[in-house]
């Protein structure tokens, strides 16, 4: 990674749920593994838990990572806190993954996963805010309604739209609403690219891990490139 990032520096590349390729997703482990690397930023999931806890994890339960069927939003964080992830790893908060962004200085791409009331988005604000390093993070989501309400409390603050289709409609609403893109690498075209950037709407690009395709996209002249690391 370190010769791909070196080689374009104008795409900024973004460690997807920490580095998969060499450790677990979502773990505190590979979040510092990534962040000894020369990525613009490391890329996460939030949740709450039943009590208002926020969790880092990817999925809404932990059948796939825990082996245990439980939701997120149903379940104490006194009782996530004490199950491992494949039988290693702790589920990481939220405050954590801030620490270890703002130590190494990587931006931080925060995908709120489900849908959030404006109760629960200003609380990921506040706590965001106790660290100082609101001005490092770019949110992320596929719910537009987290976005909008996102944007109704930060007026100015860096906002992408997730989706795998790009239409009208999409382009209506990063207009209207000033947001970035972030968009299944299948999609992204030279027209695409030129087309946002014509509008001042940056595009990023996930989950890229080949290398020929990482340097097309490069080459295109894509802003954001998300990668698990080749």
């Amino acid at each position: 990674m370190k010769t791909m990032i070196k080689k374009y520096p104008n795409t900024k590349f973004i460690a997807h749920r920490g580095l998969p390729s060499k450790v677990l997703e979502n773990t505190l482990e590979g979040f510092k593994k990534a962040a000894k690397l020369p990525f613009f930023g490391i890329e996460t999931d939030i949740h709450l838990t039943l009590d208002q806890v926020a969790i880092i994890h990817h999925d809404d339960n932990l059948i796939r990572l825990a082996n245990i069927d439980l939701n997120i939003n149903e379940t104490s964080y006194e009782v996530l806190s004490t199950l491992k992830l494949k039988d290693t790893y702790k589920i990481p908060l939220l405050d954590a993954y801030i620490d270890i962004c703002k130590t190494y200085h990587k931006e931080a791409i925060i995908e709120l996963k489900p849908k959030f009331s404006l109760d629960q988005i200003k609380f990921f604000i506040e706590k965001i805010e106790a660290h100082d390093y609101l001005d490092h993070v770019i949110f992320i989501s596929f719910h537009r309604e987290n976005l909008v309400q996102l944007k109704s409390i930060l007026k100015i603050c860096n906002i992408q739209i997730l989706t795998d289709t790009f239409d009208e409609d999409i382009f209506n609403f990063l207009i209207k609403h000033r947001f970035d893109l972030s968009i299944h690498h299948s999609q992204v075209t030279k027209d695409l690219i030129n087309l946002l950037h014509k509008n001042d709407i940056k595009i990023s690009t996930w989950t890229v891990n080949d290398k020929v395709l990482m340097e097309s996209l490069a080459k295109l002249g894509i802003d954001y490139i998300t990668t698990d690391g080749i």
